[in-house]
């Protein structure tokens, strides 16, 4: 359906702007991305005030997305795929924050050192939809270390911080080792 949606709306773009077949695909992707963005972004929005966990739905972003942009990871091969796996993350590292409080600190320390090791050894994982050329492949590991070790740095300061933040920690820590996990993807 997003599928249709994108096509449809490309062409209406590609003519009005008299743009080749070619640049009409571009389209087509580039919207394909941004509705499932969108919907993924209502979804777990949603469920967040749901559940009244909105802080951790920004550390969830800030965690997951911050660190999956430079360091890759699995692609799902469909939409309904890919915002299913999201959800599942997301509610997960969510209640994680809730249901997992008194195992906070360790959660921390091993999301953490899990986290910069696979990116370090790891990172940059390319996809099919996203292949790296040596230098994008070379800037891409540098700032995914770096992104690494500046999450943990702040996954540490909230724990630190938890009398005023909560123990959103606990969903820093737990969506960057999902992120972290995903660098496997085979």
């Amino acid at each position: 359906m997003i599928n249709k949606i994108s096509a449809t709306l490309s062409e209406g773009i590609g003519l009005r702007l008299n743009s080749s077949d070619n640049e009409k695909e571009i389209y087509a992707y580039s919207i394909e991305v941004l509705i499932s963005l969108l919907i993924n972004f209502i979804i777990l929005s949603i469920t967040a005030c749901i559940l009244k966990k909105t802080v951790e739905l920004i550390a969830f972003i800030v965690f997951f997305s911050g660190l999956r942009s430079y360091a890759g990871g699995y692609h799902a091969k469909t939409h309904i795929e890919c915002i299913t796996i999201s959800f599942c993350i997301f509610v997960i590292s969510a209640l994680s924050s809730t249901y997992f409080i008194e195992y906070g600190k360790i959660i921390l320390y091993l999301g953490i050192t899990f986290s910069i090791i696979m990116v370090f050894v790891l990172a940059p994982a390319e996809s099919e939809n996203k292949p790296l050329s040596k230098k994008k492949y070379k800037k891409y590991r540098t700032l995914s270390r770096i992104i690494v070790i500046a999450l943990s740095v702040t996954a540490i300061c909230l724990y630190f911080t938890k009398e005023a933040t909560g123990h959103v920690y606990i969903t820093a820590a737990v969506a960057m080792s999902f992120e972290s996990f995903s660098l496997l993807k085979k």
